[in-house]
């Protein structure tokens, strides 16, 4: 289960910030998650739980803010949404049917958005 080397990571990170701003509780942070993450949310979530169960970051919440996949198709330009997951990037464009190849426009980022402590 790699979520917990990225729920580890993540508490690095917040430790590293508050120290760097004197800050010493943290309260939440929020993650942003695209669908082709292979993130499980709440694999995360739990794994997090774990880590911050005590200490200065015990009750500290973590929002996971999952980002939807979203397509552009190469040969008409439009984007679309990616409801089949992955799978999408194997369909034809629903708007014009042109052959997979679509660029992917949102859906592959996993970035801390925000930290709150004090």
């Amino acid at each position: 289960m790699h979520e917990m080397s990225i729920a580890a990571n993540i508490v690095d990170i917040a430790r590293e910030e508050l120290g760097r701003r004197g800050l010493r509780t943290l309260t939440r942070v929020e993650v942003r998650c695209g669908a082709l993450s292979n993130v499980v949310a709440d694999s995360l979530q739990l794994c997090f739980e774990a880590l911050t169960a005590e200490g200065p970051f015990a009750g500290a919440r973590l929002d996971v803010v999952e980002v939807p996949l979203v397509l552009r198709c190469r040969s008409c330009g439009k984007t679309f949404a990616g409801t089949e997951g992955q799978a999408s990037l194997w369909l034809p464009c629903p708007l014009c049917g042109a052959e997979p190849g679509h660029t992917v426009e949102q859906g592959r980022e996993f970035f801390i958005q925000q930290l709150e402590a004090e």
